[in-house]
């Protein structure tokens, strides 16, 4: 695998490896109490908590089983919006898994589903992935809607595998 992520692009946007740039965008959107818990993380606290995260995920980019975490940029102004990774790689498999985020001020728009489709090509054509795969919570119907419009087919529901912030169990499906 190459040693760094390339810059990709779609219509509308901009798909590039995450840099310390983003942290004051990312901070804007990762702070809201609509967006972290719907992919299990706590809303951001602080723009330096937002620093840290982001240099992990700098610092684990196309280490052991991690791929990497891209920026997506809106063309129209330029601006970091959410993030898509490719996470779980397993060389022998060939198999990876796909996770995202995007601005509320951005919902509604397909702006994810042009970045998935991207990915998903850079992620077959590129990276000769064989197996992507890509799960969201019961309750998320947003990113239920991405997964179904892009074409990943329904294998199941993983019944109350994870533990959310406030201590309740939900179902994955996937």
């Amino acid at each position: 695998m190459n040693k760094t992520l390339p810059t990709l692009k779609s219509n509308r946007l901009l798909i590039r490896p995450i840099n310390h740039n983003d942290c004051y965008d990312m901070y804007e959107y990762a702070k809201k109490d609509n967006v972290g818990p719907n992919a299990g993380w706590s809303p951001h606290k602080s723009l330096d908590e937002t620093k840290n995260i982001i240099m992990n995920m700098i610092n684990e980019t196309l280490a052991d089983n991690n791929i990497g975490v891209f920026s997506l940029v809106f063309k129209e102004n330029m601006k970091m919006i959410g993030t898509i990774g490719l996470h779980n790689y397993h060389e022998k498999n060939a198999s990876a898994s796909l996770g995202y985020v995007l601005s509320p001020d951005y919902w509604g728009r397909g702006l994810m589903v042009e970045a998935v489709k991207t990915i998903i090509t850079f992620a077959f054509d590129e990276l000769s992935i064989y197996r992507l795969e890509c799960s969201h919570y019961d309750f998320n119907q947003q990113s239920k809607r991405v997964i179904e419009k892009v074409g990943f087919v329904f294998e199941g529901i993983s019944r109350k595998n994870k533990v959310l912030l406030n201590g309740n169990r939900c179902d994955t499906q996937f």
